[in-house]
């Protein structure tokens, strides 16, 4: 018994080196692409320009009757004041979104067949008490995939209880450093090992259990405070969870000016053709980056997904981007967004 119990453990750590070795390697492979992708020889050469273009034409053709997702911001209260969030900028009212109206857009996300609804939006989804019961009710009327974000600091245990309990599919848990020291620097007001203990709780409880849901992945959003820690990150977390997302700080819409990074040609934002946003209130912004909800299209409360998504206002916005025109909208004309992800259509 006891040797078989010694295989298995090596088994396991066989299995579990692997897939450490498969996220490091994918990783890798990401930043070398990313890097080639950078490169102007590559995505100014008139060769890759004719077939990336090509591929954004049909991706527009094909979201032009409705979005891939749909981001509910349950509430824009959050707990934090990260360096890379414009939070502590917004002026805009706060609140929790009204339950009934949560109701109506899930429904209309099921009559519209969308696959993918966000809660999360410019605050902590956690903060919110009908949080989980807003997730029954998304799973409840057959939404196929509901995922969120959080910084993790609400993850106690009887949250995770009722995490398990939901149906939720995915939960992003945002932690960006390595070390407790690097933390402090970026997410102001958390503690680092409540979080980190919060999120082997949720592993823990989630094998316990022998859940498959949710899908539990960190998020390390890459900035010149971490960037020399993504290595010992990935050795740390790599083979405790299901997934490492590497991201990279934009400007929100020139909110943030130590952000920069305007080194290449941009191309058509492809978030306006497959996210729709809508704040607390009913608001439906622009994008996810108009924190401030400068820029609205529509109100969900009078109006439908369908109707704000065929409207004449984002209409118009698209033909801008088409014809690359972005400094004629005053929330995309500093945006670095899409300076990240140069190819972003390819993965739609």
């Amino acid at each position: 018994m006891v040797n078989s119990i010694k295989n298995i453990s090596v088994n396991n750590m066989s299995i579990l080196e692997k897939v450490k070795q498969k996220v490091v390697y994918n990783y890798r492979f990401k930043r070398f692409v990313f890097g080639l992708l950078q490169q102007r020889f590559i995505v100014n050469n008139h060769i890759y320009t004719f077939f990336y273009d090509n591929k954004i034409r049909k991706k527009m053709l094909k979201f032009e009757a409705m979005p891939l997702r749909v981001m509910v911001e349950n509430t824009n209260i959050c707990n934090s004041n990260c360096f890379f969030c414009p939070h502590e900028k917004m002026k805009r009212k706060t609140g929790f979104m009204d339950m009934e109206l949560f109701k109506k857009i899930v429904g209309q996300c099921k009559e519209a067949k969308i696959k993918h609804l966000v809660l999360h939006g410019f605050g902590e989804p956690l903060m919110d008490k009908l949080f989980f019961e807003r997730v029954k009710i998304a799973k409840n009327r057959g939404i196929p995939l509901v995922t969120s974000n959080t910084n993790g600091m609400y993850l106690d245990k009887e949250n995770i209880k009722k995490m398990l309990d939901s149906g939720l599919d995915e939960i992003i848990v945002s932690l960006d450093a390595a070390t407790e020291k690097t933390y402090k620097k970026i997410r102001p007001g958390l503690d680092f090992n409540t979080v980190e203990k919060n999120i082997i709780e949720l592993i823990g409880q989630k094998n316990k259990n022998k859940a498959i849901k949710p899908k539990v992945i960190l998020s390390f959003v890459e900035n010149e405070e971490n960037i020399n820690e993504r290595s010992e990150y990935l050795k740390k977390w790599a083979k405790a969870v299901d997934g490492v997302s590497i991201s990279y700080c934009h400007n929100w819409s020139g909110a943030l000016t130590r952000i920069t990074n305007k080194t290449l040609k941009r191309d058509p934002c492809r978030l306006l053709w497959t996210d729709m946003v809508i704040s607390w209130n009913g608001d439906v912004p622009l994008c996810c980056s108009d924190y401030e909800n400068k820029t609205i299209i529509g109100n969900i409360k009078n109006q439908t997904i369908k109707e704000i998504w065929e409207g004449k206002k984002l209409r118009e916005v698209h033909e801008i981007h088409k014809k690359r025109e972005f400094e004629k909208i005053n929330l995309c004309e500093n945006c670095t967004l899409n300076f990240h992800d140069k190819s972003p259509w390819w993965g739609v």
